[in-house]
């Protein structure tokens, strides 16, 4: 797609209304198509719904300033401010009249921290509800972000950071026949096989550096935003999301003989610029969207709630079996620093055919906000960076402008802890670091420990993709993307 600077009004009022049509009045309300409607609704009532991924409500504010200080303070975005509406303190949005005309970039920890309902996660679970009572849908197919699958107890009184994942599996067979389950860990296992590939491809030609992951919606929407001039250094890698749906909507038809119209796939995410990430056009594949909808986890929790299943006294099952094999490496996307280090492990492998002496990168590991590690591979160091949330990026933007950047290869998460803090998660009280140590203890138990050894991948690219980065991997797993400054 063409470099050309739009604005968000024109982004609205052009692609979302030509890609979605009516189906965006079912689902969002008139408001999210008319920003003339959305603007006219903020000033007569308090109620914004431009957004995709969070709905604001003033009425119901009660002018505690956390959104405030999540915004500005720990994301560092200042979207939000304190304001006086009826002789009250209010949020209020700081450069716009609605979301969808500033710079939001979806992060969600402005609604996961707010004690009133004004400001909550746009929801899904009546989509899924009906998809689930479509017999129109032959399969309905669900995947679990790697985060997910150790955060979804805490809501059912278990442990926090244990492995829910065979309770999941159960809990999808308990919501119909028609349920199948896949780990989201498969997409990241993807995810390093064609960034890995991407990346060393860039650095054996000195391209793209620093190199710059894709993986958090929030952080390319940060760069689509505000700083456009970082769209060269993006790596073209969809999200384990995206990937992970690309193949459920084309592999897995071709091995089922369903249409890919027969299939409604929903993701389970810790996070809510997923929702998002989803709609966007870029994620289409000859006109078949990807993901047809995203679920927090706790939506998740809600929709088993509503049914009455206690995920924690289900009996253990496990996921479907056509993307299994999943490593080690996949899991840890889950934890800030955790796709940098697992690029590593298999960047060294492309690079020597050999498998990296040291496996674990524990520089990488911590909730520090910048975290830095060095591999040295036949005389050549690859210096790795990973950002942890988006208020630590700016001065790393900087550096890149001014070409004093250090680094060959940086991850950037938007949220403190990565994924385990994503805006579409409970709150803990406590260091997320609790929340990585069931990440890294499954690594370490892991029989397979880098994405390059996941066999049933290996297979699927030797049927189906070619080899990384081949001409149907660009096409199904790979992107592009655009300016959107404000």
């Amino acid at each position: 797609m063409s470099g050309k600077t739009i604005t968000r009004r024109e982004f609205l009022r052009g692609g979302v209304c030509a890609l979605f049509g009516a189906a965006a009045v079912s689902v969002f309300g008139k408001d999210f198509l008319s920003p003339e409607t959305a603007r006219a609704s903020e000033s007569a009532s308090g109620v914004d719904t431009t957004s995709f991924s969070i709905a604001r409500d003033v009425s119901k504010c009660i002018g505690c300033g956390k959104c405030v200080e999540m915004c500005s303070g720990r994301q560092g975005l200042d979207i939000l401010k304190l304001a006086v509406r009826d002789g009250k303190p209010v949020s209020a949005l700081k450069y716009a009249e609605t979301l969808s005309e500033s710079a939001c970039i979806g992060c969600g920890q402005c609604a996961r921290h707010c004690p009133s309902g004004a400001i909550t996660v746009k929801d899904a679970l009546s989509v899924v509800n009906a998809a689930l009572n479509n017999a129109n849908y032959q399969r309905v197919v669900w995947q679990f972000a790697p985060s997910a699958q150790h955060i979804i107890g805490e809501e059912f009184r278990v442990l926090t950071g244990a492995d829910m994942s065979k309770k999941i599996a159960s809990a999808v067979r308990k919501l119909g026949p028609r349920n199948l389950a896949f780990s989201t860990d498969f997409g990241a296992d993807i995810t390093i096989m064609e960034e890995a590939t991407e990346f060393v491809n860039c650095f054996k030609r000195g391209e793209k550096k620093p190199f710059m992951t894709s993986c958090c919606p929030g952080w390319v929407n940060y760069v689509e935003l505000t700083a456009p001039d970082m769209i060269p250094h993006l790596s073209s890698c969809k999200s384990p999301m995206e990937m992970l749906g690309a193949l459920i909507k084309s592999y897995l038809p071709e091995k089922t003989g369903l249409s890919a119209s027969e299939i409604f796939h929903v993701a389970v995410m810790p996070c809510t610029a997923k929702k998002y990430e989803r709609a966007r056009e870029e994620m289409t594949v000859d006109g078949v969207r990807a993901v047809d909808a995203v679920l927090t986890v706790t939506e998740f929790k809600n929709l088993l709630m509503s049914k009455g299943i206690d995920l924690a006294s289900l009996p253990d099952g496990e996921y479907d079996s056509l993307f299994d094999g999943t490593s080690g490496a996949g899991r840890i996307f889950g934890a800030t620093g955790g796709v940098c280090e697992a690029a590593m492990r298999t960047a060294y492998y492309l690079l020597t055919g050999q498998e990296p002496p040291t496996i674990e990168f524990t520089s990488l590991r911590g909730n520090d906000g910048v975290k830095t590690a060095e591999v040295t591979i036949d005389g050549e160091t690859i210096r790795a960076c990973a950002v942890n949330g988006i208020a630590n990026v700016k001065d790393m933007i900087e550096d890149i402008r001014n070409g004093t950047c250090p680094y060959d290869f940086i991850e950037v998460m938007a949220c403190r802890g990565g994924c385990s803090g994503g805006g579409g998660t409970p709150i803990l009280f406590g260091d997320e670091g609790v929340r990585h140590r069931g990440l890294y203890q499954y690594d370490a138990s892991s029989a397979v420990k880098s994405s390059h050894n996941n066999r049933t991948l290996s297979e699927i690219y030797a049927e189906y993709l070619s080899s990384p980065c081949s001409t149907v991997a660009e096409t199904l797993l790979h992107t592009s993307y655009r300016s959107r400054k404000i």
